[in-house]
């Protein structure tokens, strides 16, 4: 994946919409449940920034919230708006903008991390309780996995402009 996009020019698009549209039901449906004696708690995307929330640890509510939620879901729709005008022909105003977003999002958009931190804590878990995966970790799984291969198959360099610059040419 490091050598860069094999998959086409409209690659980030397609990746950048699948994403987006698995972000819905991740977000939608039941994330992970958790059950012993007959007893089962399932859990959202959410409910997990909710009770960091609720036991006084805000600041990491707010990072998870950020970080695993909201950032991915905006790079997604911001590569997404950058390569939509190339490909239906739209003209694309405000793109520097989105190119500065998108390189500075890049960093901070990591659902790779929380699904990591979901995958081990899943593990531990397994040893207490009975531990059943719902459909939105996969989605979720799904999205991050579009998201990584949207950031592959996109040039976060804004085009060079018609014509160049007179300072970027030789004398």
């Amino acid at each position: 994946m490091a050598k860069g996009a094999r998959f086409g020019p409209d690659a980030a698009l397609a990746f950048s919409v699948t994403g987006l549209i698995l972000a819905v039901p991740a977000a939608l449906l039941p994330f992970v449940g958790a059950g012993k004696l007959g007893n089962e708690r399932m859990s959202y995307l959410f409910t997990g920034v909710g009770a960091l929330w609720g036991n006084g640890m805000q600041a990491v509510a707010v990072l998870v919230f950020l970080l695993g939620g909201l950032l991915p879901v905006a790079l997604l729709l911001i590569l997404a708006c950058l390569h939509a005008p190339r490909s239906f022909g739209l003209t694309d105003g405000g793109a520097a903008q989105l190119y500065k977003a998108a390189r500075t999002l890049e960093h901070w958009a990591i659902p790779e991390v929380q699904v990591l931190a979901v995958l081990v804590a899943l593990m531990k878990l397994g040893n207490v309780v009975e531990v059943t995966v719902g459909p939105a970790f996969w989605c979720y799984c799904a999205m991050a996995l579009s998201l990584i291969l949207a950031q592959q198959s996109f040039n976060f360099e804004p085009p060079a402009p018609p014509g160049g610059t007179a300072a970027a040419q030789p004398q």
